[in-house]
């Protein structure tokens, strides 16, 4: 039977990633912050500096990603120039 061999796309992959970090990120700093909204009484304001806060962790992991897939592309490239026929 034929089968295909197809790598995966590094941008697929931290698009993947992307969505259970931001998912983690939220949900981890969304709990802390009603946590500690319940503890201290200051609904919502902790609950929404949380999600906030992990909006801004799941943002900037995402762009970590994408600035280390770069600089790998690039690295790639400078060790393999294609050549140019003129």
């Amino acid at each position: 039977m034929f089968q295909k061999t197809r790598e995966k796309s590094p941008h697929f992959l931290a698009a993947m990633d992307f969505g259970y970090t931001l998912l983690a990120a939220v949900g981890v700093f969304g709990w802390l912050g009603w946590w500690l909204d319940r503890r201290f009484g200051t609904n919502p304001w902790l609950l929404l500096g949380g999600i906030f806060l992990g909006l801004a962790v799941g943002f900037n992991s995402l762009f970590m990603k994408l600035n280390l897939i770069e600089q790998r592309r690039k690295d790639a490239k400078r060790k393999h120039p294609t050549k140019k026929s003129d």
